[in-house]
């Protein structure tokens, strides 16, 4: 009776161990030199990705794959020329998210929040908006690395479905980091 017992909490203290060092969803890593930045990505489904480049930004985009519910798009924008001083990255934040939430013709949010990405300290905040008639979810982050230029993070969703895209953002924003 001792025996199976003591073989019963071996097994059971086995599992456990297997379990805990079972990895996390995979996600793909994108390593862009034009934007000196890592950015995970879904890998099941795997989102659809481009890189767009202009003088002022560069911006790399990513697409929940057709007939995956809810649609989703993540950009994350970066301007080489715009840097910032520790002391002004509040209000370059404000000015970056009321200029997104008129972008969208939206009323800009009343409050932006502090808040931490990977390698990024900013603020953020999240709004509703009706373009074309559909209405959306807008979460929007503008934060930097001291001396690195301002990167801002955008999610955009169906209405009220933020929240079933939240793991999403979290495994891909908290993962953002400086290639040098």
């Amino acid at each position: 009776m001792k025996r199976a017992l003591l073989i019963l909490c071996l097994c059971a203290i086995s599992i456990n161990a297997i379990a805990a060092t079972r990895a996390g969803r995979p996600m793909i890593i994108h390593r862009l030199s034009t934007m000196n930045l890592e950015i995970w990505t879904e890998h099941d489904p795997e989102w659809e990705t481009q890189l767009k480049s202009s003088n002022e930004a560069v911006t790399f985009s990513a697409e929940t794959p057709a007939l995956t519910y809810p649609p989703t798009h993540m950009s994350w924008t970066v301007s080489p020329m715009l840097t910032i001083k520790p002391d002004e990255l509040e209000a370059a934040a404000s000015g970056v998210i009321h200029q997104v939430a008129i972008n969208y013709r939206s009323q800009p949010p009343e409050q932006v929040t502090p808040k931490e990405y990977g390698d990024l300290v900013g603020y953020e905040a999240t709004f509703q908006a009706e373009p074309h008639n559909i209405p959306i979810d807008v979460k929007v982050f503008c934060g930097h690395g001291e001396g690195k230029p301002l990167v801002v993070m955008q999610v955009v969703t169906l209405q009220g479905k933020l929240s079933h895209v939240s793991e999403h953002v979290r495994r891909s924003w908290t993962h953002l980091r400086y290639l040098e």
